[in-house]
């Protein structure tokens, strides 16, 4: 028996993009220079004003910056299990196809791409409620049951779609 083969798949563990808390950081970072330029320039605002633009932004860097260490885990791939953050466990075997979708929008000269990565059940789930039956419309909609945003994971939606496919697999072969 070749021992790469028999070896389980360690647990994944994706998290929640730190870009959101770079740009909480880079706000705060520039009212912090702009309170100071404030100050420096003897400029007619109250220094009760500037203290309080300058407080803010400390806060801000400093809350950006714990952010940015304590990220939402969003997605826990184990070698049984995809553990969505949102949508709950789904075992591998319950899963029928998995890819990545993209979505085009154009308006005027602005053009904007998002990826999804949509995933398709065996057994949808039974809806419960309205939240059950919203879930059960966009399914209808889109043909998926699960649809995880690509802006929200920390690695790619193709190394995403990869590693759950190749998970899949070793749970169909065995």
């Amino acid at each position: 028996m070749d021992v790469a083969k028999s070896k389980p798949f360690p647990v994944l563990i994706i998290r929640l993009t730190p870009l959101y808390a770079w740009i909480l950081i880079g706000a705060g970072v520039v009212f912090l220079l702009l309170s100071l330029a404030f100050a420096a320039l003897g400029s007619r605002m109250s220094t009760g004003f500037i203290l309080f633009l300058v407080v803010l932004s400390i806060a801000a860097i400093v809350g950006g910056n714990y952010w940015r260490h304590h990220l939402h885990v969003v997605a826990r791939l184990t070698p049984r299990q995809l553990i969505l953050r949102r949508e709950g466990a789904i075992d591998w075997a319950e899963i029928a196809e998995i890819e990545k979708n993209t979505l085009r929008v154009s308006r005027r000269q602005l053009q904007s791409e998002s990826e999804f990565a949509c995933i398709k059940l065996k057994n949808p789930r039974p809806p419960a409620g309205l939240q059950g039956k919203l879930a059960k419309l966009k399914s209808a909609v889109t043909g998926y049951d699960i649809i995880v945003p690509g802006n929200e994971l920390s690695c790619t939606v193709d190394f995403f779609v990869a590693e759950c496919k190749k998970r899949m697999a070793t749970v169909l072969n065995t």
